[in-house]
């Protein structure tokens, strides 16, 4: 009967220590779904702001009769942008 005893209070330690990773793990998860929020929303405004720069770059290019160099023709070609997109257009 001790040795029930004794084995009912092993388990019960075990579980308490399961309980507590369980709890760790859930905090961590919860902090990496905060992280991958807060890189999605820097990715966004990144994405928004490179479409930007490069409409202004490539109306500038135009204004002054500059053609874009080949690297920047090869940007806009990966993103699927024309770098001959008439005026009113973006990238």
């Amino acid at each position: 009967m001790a040795s029930l005893h004794a084995q009912l209070r092993l388990q019960a330690v075990d579980i308490e220590g399961l309980e507590a990773e369980a709890a760790e793990q859930r905090a961590t998860a919860q902090d990496l779904r905060r992280e991958l929020g807060r890189l999605q929303a820097i990715q966004k405004t990144d994405a928004q702001d490179l479409v930007h720069v490069a409409g202004k770059l490539l109306a500038l290019s135009r204004a002054a009769g500059i053609e874009l160099d080949p690297k920047s023709k090869e940007l806009f070609r990966r993103r699927g942008w024309s770098s001959t997109a008439q005026r009113g257009q973006q990238p």
